[in-house]
């Protein structure tokens, strides 16, 4: 029985060794009857795995009025379930109703209310559920997930969310990915929201205390005026007057539409035999149900047609952006776009397989406006090419102390970019953009938990072979593909220019 059990899983999952010049990826698939992925890459060596579970969903799967709750979702799935992190799950249950009924007549007063509600019943309110919060601690197991991890060698927990993806991290001996599976199944499945109105108010600090940031509430305004129309328009925290107005209602809704497991993927990498792990996520992840299809998102990014121009000030430092929309990741100019953005950004290399560029002292925009004219204290520039929607940006900041303003350093980078336009760049920084960024490429899938990431997004997004793909197309860009581009996509019309002055 157990000879013909494990030739039948011998055929269960497709093994597909994908090659893309001299980088090989051995990445083992097995898809579940629910529409969950699970993918595999052994590396025989150290007993432990890195456990990656990412979600298809982020920031841009919200909308106006739950702006932020991929994020607060992230949070509440540490908060437990009916197995972990209570001691007593009825009466647990039952103090949370409670809670909620009259956190519901609190908000109904406050935001339903157009003069803002009773400020004296409002207090009463909130007295109540204070009374309920603190009667409800003696039922809950702070941390009880971490805590059971770390027993059973756990390091690593974390979680992550973006603008289009969730994970969910932890790495364990080989012989406890059992362990893995039994509690991320019963967090899809099982999650409680308890706590859910104080880790609100954690999540809505977390925004007061970026807030402080200079320059913050400037560039929060700077990206949403770039995205007019696509779910980029909003940072990934939210609204605060989301995050105050969010029910756990609208948290229930969120999660029973994308943490199903058709909308996720399981990757695990490190010293483990495949055909022992599928009949664990066979039997834990195999049971959940399997959830709606999940629609891609409809509304695109409308071509801008008009130059847009905005202007702040504050207590950060005088700056220049200028901001252009691109292309979508694996749309043919994405790997131009990219080398350009390395050139110009880094001097050669970097950026990923994403995008291309950064703040490098010796990228082409650095040496012109820092070191040959010394105009700017930095300059940098960059592309990313997401997954419906892509950007270029210059970035700079002026030599005060020689008087040069933010509208010198955008004439300068304008000239710079109709050179490009007439000219491209020298086969030289082409070639060195190439060397650096397949380099950079290898050593990123050398770690464990870098290769773990790499896979599991993109398989999300675009499938994991097109971290190969698209290696192979920055390979082929050419000096004409840079001139391209740079014609197409670096027009007044498709910009908008941001410019920040230090207040005295």
């Amino acid at each position: 029985m157990k000879r013909t059990l494990a030739l039948a899983l011998a055929v269960m999952f497709l093994a597909a060794v994908v090659v893309a010049g001299e980088i090989t990826l051995d990445v083992k698939e097995h898809v579940l009857s629910n529409g969950m992925k699970i993918l595999m890459i052994p590396k025989p060596g150290v007993p432990r795995v890195v456990c990656h579970i990412y979600f298809n969903v982020g920031s841009i799967n919200e909308k106006p009025g739950i702006t932020g709750i991929a994020h607060v979702h992230e949070h509440m799935m540490f908060k437990g379930t009916k197995l972990m992190g209570v001691n007593d799950v009825e009466k647990d249950a039952a103090i949370d109703r409670q809670i909620d009924a009259v956190m519901d007549q609190i908000y109904r007063e406050k935001y339903w209310r157009t003069d803002g509600g009773d400020p004296a019943k409002i207090a009463q309110l909130q007295k109540q559920a204070d009374k309920l919060i603190t009667d409800e601690k003696q039922y809950i197991i702070k941390d009880d997930l971490w805590t059971y991890y770390m027993k059973n060698g756990g390091t690593g927990l974390n979680a992550s969310t973006g603008n289009e993806n969730t994970g969910y991290y932890v790495t364990l001996p080989s012989n406890k990915i059992e362990l893995q599976m039994l509690m991320e199944s019963d967090r899809m499945m099982n999650a409680v929201w308890r706590e859910f109105y104080s880790e609100k108010d954690v999540i809505m600090e977390e925004r007061r205390l970026s807030e402080n940031g200079p320059g913050y509430f400037f560039g929060e305004q700077v990206n949403a005026a770039f995205y007019a129309a696509s779910p980029y328009h909003w940072d990934v925290v939210g609204w605060m007057d989301d995050l105050k107005k969010m029910t756990k209602a609208d948290l229930a809704e969120f999660h029973n539409k994308y943490y199903v497991p058709n909308n996720a993927v399981a990757i695990y990498v490190g010293d483990f035999d495949p055909q022992t792990l599928i009949p664990m996520a066979e039997k834990y992840f195999g049971r959940i149900p399997k959830g709606p299809d999940v629609e891609p998102i409809r509304t695109a990014e409308p071509p801008q047609y008009s130059e847009k121009r905005m202007y702040g000030e504050g207590p950060a430092p005088t700056s220049l952006q200028m901001m252009f929309h691109s292309v979508p990741a694996g749309h043919p100019d994405a790997a131009p776009l990219q080398v350009l953005g390395s050139i110009l950004g880094s001097g050669g290399g970097g950026g990923g397989m994403r995008g291309g560029g950064g703040g490098g002292s010796m990228g082409r925009l650095a040496k012109l406006l820092v070191q040959e004219k010394q105009m700017a204290v930095n300059a940098s520039a960059s592309g990313r090419a997401q997954l419906y929607v892509g950007a270029f940006q210059f970035s700079a900041s002026p030599r005060l102390d020689k008087n040069v303003q933010p509208e010198d350093l955008e004439k300068e980078i304008w000239a710079e970019i109709e050179r490009i336009k007439k000219d491209g760049v020298t086969a030289d920084e082409i070639q060195k953009t190439k060397n650096r960024s397949e380099a950079n490429f290898i050593r990123s899938l050398q770690s464990t938990s870098g290769l773990a990431g790499s896979v599991g997004r993109a398989e999300l997004r675009r499938g994991w072979r097109t971290i190969l793909t698209d290696l192979e197309a920055l390979k082929k860009v050419t000096n004409e593909d840079i001139k391209r581009v740079a014609a197409k996509y670096f027009v007044k019309d498709n910009s908008l220019t941001a410019i920040y002055r230090r207040k005295r």
